[in-house]
């Protein structure tokens, strides 16, 4: 299965990776993409080695508050099937959290919020069966924003009757998911101000529709997805911490959430 924007991240990531190293000075690469950054103006290289070491610790204290997700430092997405779940976050972003409490807050929530989207794509694959060889990357930029590659490939040795079976299953669950989630619609946001563990269904809810529907579309068992197709899902946990944290049917800013299907 073809993802028009796959090809576009390499060439993307390269550029963003060559004016930040251009910008930055010498850097050294360490395993699986994980960069350390050098000063270019340093006499004795302590002052850098002491904040790239501070850097790290900083990384390890995060790495701890997401444990289901491999923590690493660099500047742009890795396209590598290496069989793993992994967040890249940039160094200047873990500049400014660890200077800025507000900012610490509110990333350190950024990686919480995929570290769960992971454990929940994990159980949907897991609950179906099948899967042979799974890869998932995130990159949080200096700025916050995320991007994501994943590429899963499940055994596909199906004979044709078994495939149209498949098929057929796959339709029926997506209108299943559907249906239920129209129904919890206007429940949650009745009841969204005494209870928000509805909303933890929604999440679930969209996840597996989406890998539903690539799944049913996928050719040789393979699907690649990005921060696209992870957006609705992405968009369901805000809107479960928003329940969560307000006990109201309302966000941060006073507006009525919207928990679309």
């Amino acid at each position: 299965m073809a993802i028009s924007s796959v090809g576009n991240y390499g060439a993307m990531y390269e550029n963003a990776y060559a004016s930040q190293k251009k910008e930055t000075g010498v850097s050294r690469q360490g395993r699986s993409g994980e960069t350390a950054v050098t000063g270019k103006n340093s006499q004795t290289g302590t002052e850098e080695s002491t904040k790239t070491q501070s850097t790290q610790e900083y990384l390890k204290g995060l790495q701890k508050k997401v444990p289901y997700v491999e923590l690493e430092t660099g500047w742009g997405l890795s396209m590598k099937r290496d069989k793993r779940s992994a967040i890249t976050v940039n160094p200047k972003l873990l500049e400014k959290m660890q200077n800025d409490p507000e900012a610490e807050k509110k990333y350190t929530q950024t990686l919480k919020d995929i570290e769960r989207a992971e454990k929940i794509g994990d159980a949907y694959y897991n609950a179906l069966g099948g899967v042979v060889e799974r890869t998932s990357h995130w990159y949080v930029d200096e700025n916050g924003k995320y991007y994501h590659f994943a590429y899963t490939r499940r055994d596909d040795k199906l004979n044709k009757k078994i495939r149209e079976e498949a098929k057929k299953n796959t339709e029926e669950l997506i209108e299943k998911t559907r249906e239920k989630a129209r129904e919890k619609r206007k429940e949650l946001e009745e009841r969204l101000a005494e209870k928000s563990e509805e909303a933890k269904d929604i999440v679930a809810e969209r996840m597996e529709q989406m890998l539903t529907e690539k799944l049913e579309a996928s050719e040789n068992g393979e699907i690649y997805l990005d921060e696209k197709d992870m957006e609705p899902v992405m968009e369901a946990i805000r809107e479960e911490e928003n329940a969560s944290s307000a006990g109201t049917g309302r966000n941060e800013s006073g507006t009525k959430v919207d928990l679309k299907v």
